[in-house]
């Protein structure tokens, strides 16, 4: 059985806590030494998971004062590699599954009129599911697609939970990358009844603009994830 490689567990560690704001922008990182000693592995495991942040410009490096989390506005990332849930999560350690909570057809959001390029009231799918680890509630999310591009959608099974791959196999539409803005939030009443957590209690948001290769615009998507679950659940599809 394989395991997801120590830098990734000290990736998505640091990941969630830039997030959930337990780690502030402009706070500076501990020191290679002392993060090798907190998760017990080798200054070159803890240089490759930060290196991957720097990557995604959640930390920087100054020289000769240290390495620091970016302030908000540099935290938008553009995801090359779009997998599936239960792929991003490491199917042989986790039991995940969805629960499709909606899909309706309904005028675009207001939210959504710019980043999908339609004009006030023309019509999306709109997808809402919780998705689940080891049956334990870990992230809320909720997708609008334009009709156009998927019509009938509300009516299509997902197979398997898969959005991505449903619209890929059923509209032949192949998704490309994503941009993906991160921030912390606090639980509305609704989001803690679902996801199990008291109202007002740290969550991890996203908001994700996913592409085709030739740039249209195919899903605008946001997601509530609980902290102590992986950062990587947010690349879901």
């Amino acid at each position: 059985m394989s395991r997801i490689p120590r830098y990734q567990v000290i990736y998505e560690d640091l990941s969630s806590q830039i997030a959930s704001g337990a780690l502030a922008p402009e706070a500076q990182l501990p020191s290679e030494a002392d993060l090798a000693e907190r998760y017990g592995v080798s200054r070159m495991t803890v240089r490759q998971a930060v290196r991957q942040l720097q990557d995604e410009h959640l930390l920087v490096r100054r020289r000769g004062a240290g390495t620091f989390v970016t302030r908000p506005s540099a935290q938008r990332r553009r995801l090359n590699r779009l997998g599936s849930f239960a792929d991003e999560m490491g199917a042989e350690e986790h039991r995940v599954r969805t629960e499709l909570r909606a899909r309706e057809t309904t005028a675009v959001p207001e939210e959504a009129r710019e980043p999908l390029g339609l004009a006030a009231g023309r019509e999306t799918i709109r997808i809402e599911r919780l998705r689940l680890i080891d049956d334990r509630p870990a992230a809320l999310q909720i997708s609008w697609l334009p009709y156009a591009l998927v019509p009938l959608l509300a009516r299509v099974d997902l197979a398997g939970g898969s959005l991505y791959r449903t619209i890929r196999d059923h509209y032949g539409l192949r998704l490309s990358w994503a941009d993906m803005e991160v921030s912390a939030s606090a639980a509305t009443a609704g989001q803690a009844d679902v996801l199990g957590v008291r109202r007002g209690a740290p969550l991890i948001a996203s908001v994700r603009i996913t592409h085709d290769p030739s740039s249209t615009a195919v899903e605008y998507a946001r997601s509530w994830t609980r902290p102590e679950f992986p950062l990587s659940i947010r690349l879901e599809a």
